[in-house]
C-alpha cells in the first residue's frame, strides 16, 4: 500500500464531511467523550453570530482539523481528533433542522448527556441564523487508513486546546496494544470494547478524595503511582510524562513472557496466589486462573495481582487499573461492607474527614497498599495506629503543605510503604506503627490547642468526640490519645469475638 493511500487530505463544509463516505462517522473505544462545556460552546455561538454579521457572506468560516481512522473491518470512519467540534456543529445542526445529520453514527456514554444537553441550550440563540452559518463553515480533513497512523496522531494531537490527560493516552495504547498482539480480529475488537467499556465504567465511580473529577487521573496520581514509585527515600511527583513512562513505555509485551496472550494475562507469586501461573479472561465476564483451574469471581478486586508487580500491557493494564479502582470503592463507597470495613469507615469519616486533604492522601494511599497486602485483616488497627501519626501532623502544623505527603514516607527511618508491601504479616506493620506512635506521643501530650478553633482545634474536638466512650466527659486535653486508642482495640476485638 503507498503513502498516498493511507493519508488524504481535503478540506470540506460540515455537510460534505457527512456525505463524502458511506461509511459515517463513529467514535472509536479510545475516546473520551463530549466535554465541551457551555462557556465553549457560549464561545463558539459568539463567534459564529459575529461571522454571520459580516458585510462579506461569501466567505467560508474555518473550524480547524479533523482526523479520521477509515476502517475497512467496520466500514466506519472513526474521529481520531475533532469530536469535540464535530459534536458541537451536529447539534448545531439540529438547531438548524430539528435533526441530527445523517451520514453519522456517533454515540456516547452517560457522562456526555449532561454537557450535550447544555450544549443544545447554549446554542439555542443561532437557531435563527444556525442553516446560513453551518453551510458555510470549513474543515480541513486528514483521513488515514492505517491504524498504527490513527494512534499516532491521537498520541499527538488535542481536542481544541484541552489537553488530554495521561490516562487518556494510557487508555489509547493499551487498546492498541491488544490490537497488535496475535490473534483473531474478531476476538481483538471484542476484547478491546470489553475493555473501553471497563474504563468508561472506571470513570463513573465516586471520587475518593476530589468529588466531581474524573475518578482515573485520581486513581493514577494520587495512589497507583505513588504506590509503585515512593520507594526509600524517594517520593517523585507523578507528572504526565512520568505517569506514561511507568503505566506505558515500561509496561511489558506480550512477547515478554511466554504465559501472555491476547486474553491472557501473567500472574506471579504473591500473598494472595501461591498456585495460578496466568489470568484468562472467560466468555461470560469471570477469570479463570491458569494452573489452578480455579474461577474468580466477577468483582475484579479480587484479582491475584500485586500494586508493584510488572504490568503488562493491553488486558494485563486494564485488569490491573480495574483491581485497584475496585479495592479503593471497597473501602470507602461499596454497599453492605463488612465488618471491619465498616469500622475503618467510621474511623475516615469521624477522624480523617476533619483533617487536610493531603493527610487523607497518606491515609488512603497507605491503606490502599494494605489492604492490597492483608486484605481487612486488622484493619482497624492499622487505620487507627495509621491516624494517630498523621493527626500527629495536624497538632504540630496550622498549615500541612502538599509536600507533607511526601516527607511523610521520605523522612521516616523507614517508608511505610515499603514496610507494607515486604511484610509477611501484619503485625510487622502495626509494630511499626506503635515504634513510630511512641515518638510522636510527646505533641499529644504537650498540647495546648482550643476546642473547636481553628483547623487544629476541630481536629482536636473530633478525637474527643472519636474517643468519648474512653476519655472522660470533662476531658479537654489529647494527652490519653494512646490509652484511648488502645482501650477502643481492645473493645473492638472483645466485640469481634462475642460475635
Amino acid at each position: 500500500m503507498t503513502q498516498e493511500s493511507l493519508v488524504r487530505v481535503s478540506t470540506l463544509s460540515f455537510s460534505d464531511l457527512l456525505k463524502t463516505s458511506d461509511w459515517p462517522l463513529a467514535l472509536d473505544s479510545y475516546q473520551r467523550g463530549f466535554v465541551w462545556g457551555p462557556d465553549k460552546l457560549m464561545q463558539l455561538a459568539s463567534d459564529l453570530a459575529e461571522f454571520a454579521e459580516q458585510a462579506d457572506n461569501t466567505l467560508p468560516y474555518y473550524m480547524g482539523v479533523v482526523l479520521l481512522h477509515r476502517n475497512a473491518y467496520q466500514s466506519k470512519r472513526f474521529i481520531i481528533d475533532g469530536q469535540q467540534r464535530v459534536t458541537a456543529l451536529s447539534l448545531l445542526y439540529y438547531r438548524a433542522t430539528g435533526m441530527l445529520p445523517a451520514g453519522q453514527a456517533l454515540s456516547y456514554s452517560g457522562q456526555s448527556a449532561r454537557h450535550i444537553s447544555a450544549g443544545l441550550q447554549a446554542l439555542k440563540q443561532l437557531e435563527p441564523i444556525a442553516r446560513e452559518v453551518i453551510e458555510k463553515l470549513r474543515l480541513t480533513v486528514i483521513e488515514v487508513d492505517s491504524t498504527d497512523l490513527a494512534f499516532t496522531f491521537f498520541d499527538t494531537q488535542n481536542n481544541r486546546g484541552v489537553r488530554l490527560e495521561a490516562t487518556d493516552l494510557l487508555k489509547a495504547y493499551h487498546l492498541r496494544a491488544i490490537d497488535h498482539a496475535d490473534g483473531e480480529g474478531r476476538l481483538k475488537t471484542a476484547l478491546q470494547q470489553h475493555c473501553a467499556e471497563r474504563w468508561e465504567s472506571l470513570q463513573r465511580h465516586p471520587a475518593i478524595l476530589s468529588p466531581g473529577q474524573d475518578f482515573a487521573p485520581n486513581l493514577f496520581n494520587r495512589f497507583l503511582w505513588r504506590a509503585r514509585r515512593w520507594r526509600g527515600s524517594q517520593t517523585p511527583a507523578g507528572r504526565h510524562e512520568a505517569l506514561l513512562a511507568e503505566f506505558q513505555r515500561d509496561t511489558w509485551p506480550h512477547v515478554a513472557d511466554s504465559r501472555s496472550r491476547i486474553d491472557s494475562v501473567p500472574l506471579y507469586a504473591t500473598r494472595h496466589n501461591r498456585l495460578a501461573t496466568a489470568l484468562t479472561l472467560a466468555g461470560d465476564g469471570e477469570y479463570l486462573l491458569q494452573g489452578s483451574q480455579l474461577r474468580v469471581s466477577h468483582n475484579p478486586a479480587n484479582l491475584p495481582m500485586a500494586l508493584r508487580q510488572p504490568i503488562h500491557e493491553g488486558l494485563g493494564f486494564f485488569l490491573y487499573t480495574d483491581k485497584y479502582a475496585a479495592l479503593l470503592q471497597r473501602l470507602i463507597n461499596d454497599p453492605e461492607p463488612c465488618r471491619h470495613v465498616s469500622s475503618f469507615r467510621v474511623i475516615y469519616r469521624q477522624l480523617l474527614r476533619n483533617n487536610q486533604e493531603y493527610l487523607r492522601e497518606i491515609f488512603m494511599l497507605c491503606s490502599l497498599v494494605y489492604v492490597d497486602q492483608f486484605e481487612v485483616e486488622q484493619l482497624t488497627a492499622f487505620a487507627l495506629r495509621l491516624e494517630f501519626l498523621l493527626g500527629a501532623i495536624r497538632l504540630e502544623k496550622k498549615q500541612v503543605k502538599q509536600e507533607t505527603a511526601a516527607n511523610f514516607f521520605r523522612l521516616a527511618e523507614l517508608n511505610l510503604l515499603d514496610v507494607i508491601a515486604q511484610s509477611y504479616h501484619p503485625k510487622q506493620v502495626l509494630d511499626f506503627l506503635q515504634q513510630r506512635q511512641q515518638a510522636v506521643a510527646s505533641l499529644y501530650a504537650n498540647e495546648t490547642i482550643e476546642v473547636g478553633n481553628g483547623v487544629q482545634g476541630r481536629y482536636k474536638r473530633a478525637v474527643l468526640e472519636f474517643y468519648r466512650g474512653q476519655a472522660d466527659s470533662e476531658c479537654r486535653s489529647l494527652a490519653g490519645k494512646s490509652q484511648w486508642l488502645e482501650a477502643s482495640l481492645k473493645a473492638f476485638q472483645e466485640d469481634r469475638h462475642e460475635n
